[in-house]
């Protein structure tokens, strides 16, 4: 069940990516219309990859990105698939950025999940860049 706390902050990701000049164009507003910008509420739901959904989608230039956001960590039996899913994905050459949006008490905790997945490089790189 999403909750009301996950789709306020789905709604700030999607602002926040798009004042980095990231255009969204599938964002996941789970029948929860009322957390999101007015432009927000008629676009479609993103698309799965690997039998996962990322919350939302957006271009910069020729180059997808993919959202996510997570309101905790430990419990969340998906988020393994989610992220091996969501960061092993290349358009035109490149590393398909994921962005992760978590409360900023859940950032460490995220981070540490990142590094036993073997990810933790590509937020160095920065293809993988977490928003608290």
């Amino acid at each position: 069940m999403t909750s009301a706390e996950h789709q306020k902050m789905l709604n700030s990701l999607a602002i926040t990516l798009e004042s980095q000049g990231i255009t969204i164009t599938h964002i996941d507003i789970a029948e929860m219309p009322e957390y999101f910008d007015e432009k927000y509420r008629s676009l479609p739901k993103p698309k799965e990859r690997d039998g996962q959904t990322p919350d939302l989608e957006g271009m910069k230039g020729a180059l997808r990105h993919l959202g996510e956001v997570k309101t905790y960590i430990k419990d969340d039996p998906n988020i393994n698939a989610q992220l091996k899913a969501f960061t092993g994905r290349e358009m035109n050459g490149k590393d398909i950025p994921l962005h992760i949006a978590v409360p900023k008490e859940l950032k460490k905790e995220l981070e540490k999940k990142l590094y036993k997945l073997g990810l933790y490089e590509k937020c160095k790189k920065g293809s993988i860049r977490i928003w608290s």
